[in-house]
């Protein structure tokens, strides 16, 4: 498991150690990793431009999306909902 995150590198290291998250996380300020799964420049209802939209994915061994949950607007996924995902990949 790894996380990707538009935030700066250092914010995010500190966020994993708040939450004592056990996976890396890497920074994607240019939203390259957005745009491939075509979640950048999703209205952000904020006035704050073009954005990534919240969101989880869960690929399979051979790379291909198994499953994804978008949460633009509630910034939320169940962890239930990620958990079921992940068993079923």
């Amino acid at each position: 498991m790894v996380a990707a995150s538009v935030d700066p590198i250092a914010m995010s290291r500190s966020l994993a150690t708040q939450m004592h998250l056990g996976f890396p996380i890497f920074e994607d300020t240019n939203h390259e990793l957005g745009s491939a799964f075509g979640i950048f420049r999703l209205p952000s209802g904020m006035d704050m431009g073009p954005v990534d939209s919240h969101s989880i994915f869960v690929l399979g061994a051979d790379g291909r999306v198994r499953w994804k949950e978008l949460a633009p607007t509630t910034m939320h996924v169940p962890v239930s909902d990620v958990l079921a995902a992940l068993k079923s990949a």
